[in-house]
Protein backbone atom coordinates (compact mmCIF):
# COMPACT_ATOMS: atom_id res chain seq x y z
CA UNK A 1 0.00 0.00 0.00
CA UNK A 2 1.26 3.62 -0.82
CA UNK A 3 1.86 6.02 1.32
CA UNK A 4 -1.18 8.09 -0.08
CA UNK A 5 -3.34 4.87 0.36
CA UNK A 6 -2.52 4.45 4.30
CA UNK A 7 -3.07 7.92 4.87
CA UNK A 8 -6.29 8.35 2.73
CA UNK A 9 -7.84 5.31 4.63
CA UNK A 10 -6.75 6.33 8.27
CA UNK A 11 -7.81 9.79 7.79
CA UNK A 12 -10.99 8.46 6.52
CA UNK A 13 -11.56 6.03 8.93
CA UNK A 14 -10.96 8.58 12.12
CA UNK A 15 -13.03 11.20 9.96
CA UNK A 16 -15.72 9.12 10.02
CA UNK A 17 -15.83 8.03 13.53
CA UNK A 18 -15.10 11.55 14.97
CA UNK A 19 -17.65 13.39 12.93
CA UNK A 20 -20.42 10.58 12.65
CA UNK A 21 -23.85 12.28 13.78
CA UNK A 22 -25.30 9.03 15.00
CA UNK A 23 -28.90 9.38 14.53
CA UNK A 24 -28.92 12.72 14.66
CA UNK A 25 -27.91 13.37 17.98
CA UNK A 26 -28.91 16.14 20.41
CA UNK A 27 -25.81 17.89 19.81
CA UNK A 28 -26.13 18.15 15.98
CA UNK A 29 -29.71 19.77 16.20
CA UNK A 30 -31.43 17.08 14.41
CA UNK A 31 -29.42 18.03 11.11
CA UNK A 32 -27.44 15.55 8.46
CA UNK A 33 -23.75 15.45 8.41
CA UNK A 34 -24.04 17.22 4.94
CA UNK A 35 -26.28 20.05 6.12
CA UNK A 36 -23.58 20.54 9.27
CA UNK A 37 -21.30 20.97 6.04
CA UNK A 38 -22.69 23.51 4.86
CA UNK A 39 -23.30 25.35 8.11
CA UNK A 40 -19.61 24.78 8.48
CA UNK A 41 -18.90 26.42 4.81
CA UNK A 42 -20.89 29.58 6.72
CA UNK A 43 -18.99 29.43 9.62
CA UNK A 44 -15.64 29.67 7.58
CA UNK A 45 -16.74 32.73 5.74
CA UNK A 46 -19.59 34.57 5.35
CA UNK A 47 -21.65 35.46 2.79
CA UNK A 48 -21.54 32.71 0.30
CA UNK A 49 -23.89 31.89 -2.54
CA UNK A 50 -25.23 28.25 -3.40
CA UNK A 51 -22.50 27.98 -5.88
CA UNK A 52 -19.76 28.76 -3.71
CA UNK A 53 -21.30 26.03 -1.09
CA UNK A 54 -22.01 23.85 -3.69
CA UNK A 55 -18.60 24.56 -5.70
CA UNK A 56 -16.53 24.06 -1.64
CA UNK A 57 -18.40 21.00 -1.10
CA UNK A 58 -18.14 19.13 -4.39
CA UNK A 59 -21.52 18.72 -4.50
CA UNK A 60 -24.28 19.83 -7.47
CA UNK A 61 -26.00 22.87 -7.44
CA UNK A 62 -29.37 21.04 -6.63
CA UNK A 63 -28.16 19.55 -3.98
CA UNK A 64 -26.94 22.21 -2.66
CA UNK A 65 -30.02 24.11 -3.06
CA UNK A 66 -31.95 21.45 -1.24
CA UNK A 67 -29.60 21.39 1.98
CA UNK A 68 -30.39 25.50 1.63
CA UNK A 69 -33.87 24.87 1.45
CA UNK A 70 -33.97 22.39 4.69
CA UNK A 71 -31.47 24.69 6.72
CA UNK A 72 -33.37 27.81 5.92
CA UNK A 73 -36.67 26.34 6.76
CA UNK A 74 -35.38 24.82 10.06
CA UNK A 75 -33.86 28.32 10.93
CA UNK A 76 -30.33 27.90 10.77
CA UNK A 77 -29.62 30.55 7.94
CA UNK A 78 -31.06 33.56 5.68
CA UNK A 79 -30.86 34.16 2.21
CA UNK A 80 -30.15 37.74 0.95
CA UNK A 81 -29.67 39.67 -1.71
CA UNK A 82 -26.19 41.07 -2.33
CA UNK A 83 -26.16 44.59 -2.13
CA UNK A 84 -23.73 45.11 -5.35
CA UNK A 85 -25.86 42.32 -7.44
CA UNK A 86 -29.30 42.11 -6.42
CA UNK A 87 -29.91 39.08 -8.55
CA UNK A 88 -27.04 37.05 -6.14
CA UNK A 89 -28.12 35.33 -3.06
CA UNK A 90 -26.35 34.98 -0.82
CA UNK A 91 -26.49 32.87 2.38
CA UNK A 92 -25.56 34.30 6.80
CA UNK A 93 -25.78 32.02 9.42
CA UNK A 94 -28.78 33.11 11.84
CA UNK A 95 -27.91 32.97 15.78
CA UNK A 96 -29.81 29.46 15.94
CA UNK A 97 -26.93 27.83 13.09
CA UNK A 98 -24.36 29.46 15.40
CA UNK A 99 -25.78 28.23 18.86
CA UNK A 100 -25.81 24.75 16.82
CA UNK A 101 -22.31 24.94 15.67
CA UNK A 102 -20.90 26.39 18.63
CA UNK A 103 -22.86 23.18 20.74
CA UNK A 104 -21.54 21.21 18.02
CA UNK A 105 -17.78 21.88 18.08
CA UNK A 106 -18.13 21.82 22.25
CA UNK A 107 -19.66 18.12 22.28
CA UNK A 108 -16.85 17.21 19.91
CA UNK A 109 -13.74 19.07 21.49
CA UNK A 110 -14.99 17.48 24.91
CA UNK A 111 -14.93 14.46 23.00
CA UNK A 112 -11.29 14.88 21.80
CA UNK A 113 -10.33 15.93 24.81
CA UNK A 114 -11.43 13.05 26.53
CA UNK A 115 -9.98 10.86 23.85
CA UNK A 116 -6.46 12.40 24.02
CA UNK A 117 -6.48 12.42 27.62
CA UNK A 118 -5.79 8.72 27.39
CA UNK A 119 -2.76 9.05 25.35
CA UNK A 120 0.97 10.24 26.31
CA UNK A 121 1.39 13.88 26.06
CA UNK A 122 4.30 13.40 23.24
CA UNK A 123 1.94 11.20 21.14
CA UNK A 124 -0.55 13.88 21.66
CA UNK A 125 2.10 16.43 20.53
CA UNK A 126 2.90 14.34 17.73
CA UNK A 127 -0.60 14.18 16.32
CA UNK A 128 -1.02 18.02 16.80
CA UNK A 129 2.72 18.60 14.27
CA UNK A 130 1.59 15.96 11.95
CA UNK A 131 -2.27 17.60 11.76
CA UNK A 132 -0.20 21.11 11.32
CA UNK A 133 1.99 19.61 8.23
CA UNK A 134 -1.14 18.33 6.64
CA UNK A 135 -2.79 21.60 7.03
CA UNK A 136 0.29 23.63 5.58
CA UNK A 137 0.80 21.09 2.82
CA UNK A 138 -3.24 21.28 1.76
CA UNK A 139 -3.37 25.17 2.44
CA UNK A 140 -0.25 25.70 -0.13
CA UNK A 141 -1.93 23.11 -2.44
CA UNK A 142 -5.27 24.82 -2.73
CA UNK A 143 -3.72 28.03 -3.16
CA UNK A 144 -1.97 26.80 -6.59
CA UNK A 145 -4.63 24.52 -7.74
CA UNK A 146 -7.19 26.71 -6.84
Amino acid sequence: MSDAERIDVLLHGFLSKYFAIPARQPASGGITFAQMRVLWSLDQKEPLTPGEIAGRLGISSSTATGLIDRLDEAGYLRRCHSEVDRRQVQLRLKSRGRRLLRDFRRYHQDRLGRLLGSLKRRDVRRMAEALRVLNDVIGRWREDNG
